[in-house]
């Protein structure tokens, strides 16, 4: 074959292409030995009532999406609140939120240590 044929050499094109096969074989197979006993529960996902008690949430800043991330509040009762700031102002006290229809002593008792009126 002359020199200056540009031409496909398909003989040492073969053994790149084995060669590059055996590193990625070789590269799964290690991957594979090390993942077997990889364990899913190390990234476990937090509940959102675990999650809430990682901050407070300020009553006159949360917007519903917030307020739903609380324990028994829901999309509705999220926005009886919002609606509830928008109409009577902002709140002056926690207890204030007891205003909401449906939330009364018992729910307020239970949402008292995951809101705030302080920035945080």
């Amino acid at each position: 074959m002359p020199k200056n044929d540009v031409r496909w050499d398909s003989e040492s094109s073969m053994k790149k292409l084995a060669l590059w096969i055996l590193l990625f074989g070789i590269t799964f197979s290690i991957g594979i030995y090390f993942s077997r006993d990889y364990k899913f529960e190390h990234y476990a996902i937090v509940p959102k009532s675990d999650l809430v008690k990682l901050y407070k949430i300020n009553l006159n800043l949360a917007d519903w999406r917030e307020y739903e991330n609380l324990p028994g509040i829901g999309p509705a009762l999220a926005q009886r609140i919002v609606d509830d700031r928008a109409t009577n102002g902002r709140f002056n006290t926690i207890e204030d939120l007891k205003r909401v229809p449906g939330i009364g002593e018992v729910k307020y008792l239970g949402l008292s240590e995951y809101i705030t009126l302080e920035v945080q």
